[in-house]
């Protein structure tokens, strides 16, 4: 891990009660507690990014997806089973 900056903010008497319970959660310092919970928030908050621009795009492509008789032609076979020829299917 790099070098590391000090930073002076606000928190909740409830945040700063859990905080100086550090060596119940198995850590060795306060500071090293909320590096590991911030790291895990930066995580979430990236994945659902992702998933945001994900859908965004999904619904972007909706139309053509719909619409675009290149991307449509099979859909007459929607609900037909498919099978490898001259395998039975039944068991």
């Amino acid at each position: 891990m790099g070098g590391f900056v000090q930073k002076k903010f606000s928190i909740s008497r409830s945040h700063k009660d859990f905080l100086e319970a550090y060596r119940e959660w198995g850590f060795s310092d306060q500071s090293s507690l909320l590096r590991e919970a911030l790291s895990h928030f930066m995580q979430d908050m990236k994945k659902k990014k992702r998933q945001r621009q994900m859908a965004e795009k999904a619904r972007e492509l909706l139309v053509d997806y719909t619409e675009n008789a290149e991307l449509t032609a099979f859909t007459e076979l929607d609900g037909e089973d498919f099978y490898e020829a001259g395998r039975n299917m039944e068991h």
